[in-house]
């Protein structure tokens, strides 16, 4: 993950801000749906999902074939690959723009309550496919 600092001013009052707005039961639930249809243990929710590969098989189970490249590799940019993947992939199966997360949102732990609330999203989307 990239180290950018301490952050100051208005950019510490948001992330203050982002912090208290996370919710742990949500984490949880966003995990037991990722783990429940990917096949992968999420424990640690950034650093189990940073590379991308549980969200890109979970969105498998649903569209199968649809993300037909899955890099495994350890490489940053071939794990941002994969998020985008995942995301551009989203975005074609109609879950609106405005209900996806940046890849850095995840990747470099930014918000990741965007990437739970987009989690639970993505799992009421599928639940009334």
């Amino acid at each position: 993950m990239a180290n950018h600092g301490p952050v100051y001013g208005l950019d510490a009052e948001l992330k203050a801000k982002r912090d208290a707005s996370y919710d742990p039961q949500l984490e949880n639930e966003a995990k037991t749906f990722i783990s429940a249809n990917s096949g992968v243990q999420i424990n640690d929710f950034h650093e189990d999902l940073k590379s991308g590969v549980a969200l890109c098989k979970m969105f498998n189970k649903f569209y199968p074939g649809k993300i037909s490249k899955i890099n495994t590799g350890k490489m940053p940019f071939i794990q941002m690959e994969n998020i985008g993947n995942y995301l551009d992939a989203c975005k074609a199966a109609g879950i609106p723009v405005t209900d996806l997360f940046q890849t850095v949102d995840l990747f470099e732990a930014k918000n990741l309550n965007q990437v739970v609330l987009h989690i639970l999203t993505f799992k009421r989307f599928v639940e009334k496919k």
